[in-house]
């Protein structure tokens, strides 16, 4: 996942990046880093990203509805 890739998906799911750090479980500053190209954009944030393209639940949804 690159910078373009993440400028996309914050295009397709109509977030601003505050939003996008909050569905991504990380800072609007690490967004801004992405986006801008100063930092490596982690694994888990791909997967996260992976994630929310595909309807999955978000973590733990499905452990809280069993308890």
């Amino acid at each position: 996942m690159n910078a373009a890739d993440l400028i996309a998906l914050r295009a397709r799911m109509h977030w601003s990046q505050q939003e996008a750090a909050k569905q991504l479980g990380c800072s609007p500053r690490s967004i801004i880093n992405w986006e801008q190209g100063k930092t490596n954009i982690p694994d888990s944030i791909a997967l996260a990203v992976s994630a929310v393209l595909m309807n999955l639940p978000p973590y733990g949804a499905q452990l809280k509805d069993l308890g």
